[in-house]
Order: C-alpha cells, then structure tokens, then sequence
C-alpha cells in the first residue's frame, strides 16, 4: 500500500475507496462494491480488501453482500475528502483555466498530499481571485485571458530554477 497521508493517516488508496464510498451514497443513498470498483477504476476483489481496511479503521460499515454505509467518523473524514477534490479541481478550472477532465484527474492527486492550511489558501485564493475586479471582469478571467498571451507563452521558469 502506498504511503499515509498526513490529513488523514489513510493511504491515498483508502482515501480514494472513502471518497468514493461518501460520493456513492451522497448520489444514491447507498454504496454497492460493483459502483465503488467502477467509480476508483479497481476490481471488486481489490475494493474488498480497502473496505474491510477502512471497517478496521471504524470508518465504513461492511457485511459480504449489503451495503457499504459510513460510519459518523466516516462521513467527516468523506466529507473532508470530498471538499479537498472539489476545491482543488474548481482552483484548477476557475483559476487556472484547466479543463475539467484534466483538473479532476490533477486535483485528484493532489488531493492526498496538500495540508488543511494550505487548502485553506486555495480558497481564499479563488474568492479572491472571482472578487477582484480588473475592471474587464475578475482576476481569474484576467489571469485566463493572459494565459492566452504570447507574453504568457515565454518559458515561466529560468535555467536556474527561478520565476523569470
């Protein structure tokens, strides 16, 4: 398994299952094994294994052939995950101009490493960015249409490492 990330004390595998498990019941009610294989891209014999980690872990409810369902401290732990994957991929798209399939594959991943603290800035970024008018709409419309530039085109970082 692959190592723990610091917000959760989860590899980014149970993350993943965790995540999918709160977004399956947030959409249908319930989480089945066949929907949390198909929506993380695993098969069913991997997904049994994450699940029984993740009732280990007290964050699942899980019988052989029922449902998955959350546990109360799986529900804020899914609910944090969540939260973290959105922000990021509408940072990504609204921000950077990213488009979705992209940014939820790259939010994705980035998902498991960033801090609390630093997803915070994120946020505030992107309300900044939308509520800062440049007089041609917000910073973020700005900061998109410069992207387009030839200006913007110029290698972003020099020989050195350094922002030229």
């Amino acid at each position: 398994m692959s190592e723990t990330t610091p917000s959760t004390g989860l590899s980014e595998s149970l993350q993943d299952y965790l995540e999918a498990v709160y977004l399956l019941i947030e959409r249908h009610g319930v989480a089945r094994m066949k929907q949390i294989a198909g929506l993380v891209g695993v098969g069913k014999s991997s997904v049994t294994g994450g699940v029984r980690a993740l009732a280990e872990r007290g964050l699942v409810h899980y019988e052989p052939y029922a449902y998955v369902t959350l546990t109360d401290e799986g529900r804020r732990v899914g609910r944090g995950l969540v939260r973290r994957h959105r922000v990021l991929k509408q940072f990504l798209m609204r921000v950077l101009g990213v488009p979705e399939e992209e940014a939820e594959r790259i939010g994705c991943k980035m998902e498991h490493v960033i801090k609390g603290d630093v997803l915070d800035r994120f946020v505030r970024f992107l309300r900044f960015a939308e509520q800062r008018s440049t007089g041609d709409g917000s910073l973020a419309e700005a900061f998109r249409a410069f992207c387009e530039t030839p200006a913007a085109a110029a290698p972003p970082v020099s020989s050195e490492g350094d922002v030229a």
